[in-house]
């Protein structure tokens, strides 16, 4: 194996931090991690686990729970047949473990909703009425981000790009510059290959403080999405630095109301709980209650916090 195959071979095996897709999806799954600890729920049977409703409620705006052999589960479904005011009346759902089937809500079942958008905005037209798109702008926007980082990192080791004129040169100072690539130091040994390509400058545009502004910014969108979902994240400046105004306005200012999520949970709970004799309850996550926790967000995020 030449050595141009090689190192084309270790670079496939190794994680591209410049590819935007690879990126995208792994702040969107990192994320989606963050948010499934938001909620705590009490008195579920085993039956019917926490996370399953909440990652319907975060994926699809809404949980319907039903009955399945006498125990009480629920999987994504699909609403429909509207009333007057573009409420839905009926669900259905294919899940190859419980097949298929028609639910009547208010009947067979109950409809658990995220927000107060509950899928339609006066019309039946489906909107997001969960978190997707929130959690997808922000994966798009640190996966931009860190490859626009990465892309300038490798670029600061070298101070101008090669021209080529033919294949043969353009194979060699490809593998050239894939050995840069990996750390490893590399050299031209044909005297003519100097004379068949040319370099453009590009030293004078990369800098270590764009490269750290890019980083900042990254930090500062990931802020923007801990204080979004209720986490005090990284803030800049301590309480004790703030007037009473600006720490008043910092707690009002989230896209996301967890506070208003919980009730309009809980009204959903407190239906399922009319219909099938249940005590359903669901809190909001000590860590995610800015008027109570006073920590920081840990870059460990695990979803271990839903009660089942």
């Amino acid at each position: 194996m030449t050595a141009h195959k090689r190192n084309k071979k270790r670079l496939e095996w190794m994680y591209d931090v410049a590819d935007v897709s690879s990126g995208y999806d792994y702040w969107f799954y990192k994320l989606l991690n963050y948010c499934l600890g938001i909620y705590k729920y009490t008195g579920l049977p085993k039956s019917l686990p926490g996370r399953e409703i909440l990652m319907n409620l975060l994926m699809t705006g809404h949980a319907v729970i039903f009955q399945n052999k006498n125990e009480l589960v629920t999987t994504k479904t699909v609403l429909y047949d509207f009333d007057m005011y573009y409420r839905p009346t009926k669900a259905t759902y294919g899940n190859v473990r419980i097949f298929s089937r028609q639910l009547k809500l208010g009947e067979d079942a109950e409809v658990v909703y995220l927000n107060r958008i509950e899928g339609n905005v006066l019309t039946n037209q489906a909107v997001d009425s969960g978190l997707r798109s929130f959690i997808l702008r922000y994966a798009r926007q640190l996966a931009d981000i860190e490859s626009t980082a990465n892309i300038y990192a490798v670029n600061m080791r070298m101070a101008s790009f090669p021209c080529a004129s033919d294949d043969i040169t353009k194979e060699q100072v490809e593998n050239f510059y894939k050995k840069i690539a990996l750390g490893e130091k590399a050299v031209i040994m044909d005297n003519m290959i100097l004379e068949m390509f040319r370099n453009v400058e590009v030293a004078n545009r990369i800098t270590n403080d764009t490269l750290n502004d890019i980083l900042i910014a990254r930090d500062k969108v990931l802020a923007n999405f801990f204080q979004d979902i209720g986490i005090k994240y990284r803030q800049e400046q301590k309480k004790a630095q703030l007037t009473e105004d600006e720490v008043e306005a910092d707690e009002q200012i989230l896209v996301i109301d967890v506070e208003q999520m919980r009730e309009v949970q809980q009204e959903g709970f407190d239906r399922v709980n009319d219909m099938f004799g249940t005590d359903i309850r669901v809190q909001i996550n000590p860590i995610y209650d800015r008027k109570t926790y006073t920590g920081g967000a840990k870059d460990d995020s695990k979803s271990d916090t839903i009660s089942d």
